[in-house]
């Protein structure tokens, strides 16, 4: 099992549509409710509410669990999900007003897309280039 102090890069991720689903919910109403499901389409192995830790190892790529924290998340050594690295067939990043969007594409047609916080877009960018590398 591995660690995931020893991913060579790593980013906190959560469920394609959770940011914009807490920013609506700021705002209520009927308003609120259209925002908050609007772009939640995509894969995720993710669950509603979660947060995860995204590492990226030499042979494979990891997604942990995490927990909230006061100030930050800490990731646990549960696994959610472990794929080949060499079945990672493209990696990027997309910047948006509130967050990022990480989204990882593999060889057999499957894609995760995560919501990134703009505060771990510098480790998102790191796991798509890290990605990148592999082609």
């Amino acid at each position: 099992m591995p660690d995931p102090r020893q991913a060579r890069v790593a980013t906190f991720v959560e469920p394609r549509g959770m940011v914009r689903s807490a920013v609506a919910g700021a705002t209520g109403g009927l308003i609120g409710a259209a925002v908050a499901s609007a772009g939640t389409q995509g894969t995720s192995p993710l669950g509603k509410g979660a947060i995860a830790y995204f590492g990226v190892y030499d042979a494979e790529v990891v997604l942990f669990t995490a927990k909230r924290g006061a100030f930050k998340p800490k990731p646990t050594p549960e696994v959610i999900a472990s794929v080949p690295r060499a079945a990672v067939r493209a990696a990027r990043v997309d910047k948006g007003r509130l967050a990022g969007v990480l989204e990882i594409a593999f060889d057999d047609g499957s894609v995760w897309q995560f919501d990134v916080p703009r505060v771990n877009l510098a480790g998102a960018q790191q796991v798509a280039a890290a990605l990148a590398g592999t082609f």
